[in-house]
């Protein structure tokens, strides 16, 4: 019911942004109704249906992609890789070879360089705090997960 996604090079300069919202229809989730509305609660709707904003996200999609060299996904089973297999199978002849490749997920990203949880979640914190970001909400975990997979890069030497 809600989307957000960034184009972001590693200086944390946001090229390209993706919002979207629609209408709630189906039963939720205890911790998605205490967790996420609150956070998405000034989120405008944007769209009457989930089908119109993920085929809004899959147009915007096919352009970000030019620019972005990996797609970082934070909560990659089964959240980000449900919403990608729903707008690639909703025309699977055409877009059969336009998923995200390569995706990475960020939990695997940083058990590569950050050994503790608390050390994920203080680097989360630190964060979301030096932006004023809120948690749960789609475009701002975007970011964050761009921003903590970059630091991810840093801290394995992949990038200075």
């Amino acid at each position: 019911f809600a989307v957000g996604a960034v184009v972001m090079d590693v200086s944390g300069v946001v090229h390209d942004e993706f919002s979207a919202r629609c209408r709630v229809i189906t039963q939720i989730d205890p911790w998605v109704k205490e967790n996420v509305l609150p956070a998405i609660a000034d989120m405008p709707v944007t769209h009457d249906t989930y089908v119109e904003m993920r085929e809004a996200f899959w147009a915007w999609y096919l352009q970000a992609m030019l620019q972005a060299d990996y797609v970082v996904v934070s909560n990659g089973y089964p959240v980000e890789y449900r919403f990608l297999l729903d707008c690639q199978e909703a025309d699977l002849t055409e877009r059969y070879w336009q998923h995200p490749f390569p995706i990475l997920d960020l939990t695997s990203l940083l058990l590569q360089v950050v050994h503790q949880s608390e050390s994920k979640h203080k680097l989360s914190s630190t964060i979301k705090k030096a932006g004023s970001y809120v948690q749960h909400h789609p475009l701002h975990d975007a970011k964050v997960t761009a921003l903590m997979a970059f630091e991810a890069f840093r801290q394995a030497g992949q990038i200075k």
